[in-house]
């Protein structure tokens, strides 16, 4: 007897952000800060919160989900993972998902994946980039750096764009 195939979930939305905060009275989400880029001054660098939204429709039954950040290349281990179940009583449902990752390490500069996947099918994937900072020239002005752990007059260690 054959097996029969299912079809995987339509992604109607990946969305890489800082935060998504979800309404209590209306379980309304806002996604607050899209970014595709993180810029770092050094690396290996740490990146404090990564969130990622995620909308599907289509569905039938429980959906094994799985989720990972990847160079590029997929040539290290994945930089995070992380699995999970969505349960369809209606294929014309939407599933909005809303997945935080925190304490991110990324090795190097260069490109990475986010990818979902579902039932081990590759469903959708982003790109984001790690881009390392350039020294800016101090004028004179401006004086030492601020403190150990105080940003100083650069700014942040890191920012995602």
């Amino acid at each position: 007897m054959m097996a029969m195939h299912r079809p995987a979930p339509d992604v109607l939305a990946m969305i890489v952000c800082d935060q998504i905060i979800t309404d209590r009275m209306t379980g309304k989400q806002s996604i607050i800060g899209m970014f595709s880029k993180i810029h770092a001054r050094g690396f290996p660098a740490a990146h404090p919160q990564l969130c990622v939204f995620v909308a599907l429709t289509e569905g039938r039954g429980e959906t094994e989900l799985r989720i990972r950040i990847v160079d590029a290349n997929d040539a290290r281990p994945p930089i995070v993972e992380g699995r999970g179940k969505v349960r369809f009583h209606d294929p014309r449902a939407i599933a909005n998902l809303a997945l935080q990752f925190h304490g991110l390490t990324f090795p190097q500069p260069g490109e990475y994946r986010v990818q979902l996947y579902s039932d081990g099918e590759l469903l959708r994937e982003a790109r984001l980039e790690l881009i390392k900072l350039k020294p800016r020239p101090r004028k004179p002005e401006e004086g030492p750096p601020g403190p150990e752990g105080s940003p100083g007059p650069e700014g942040p260690s890191e920012y995602a764009s």
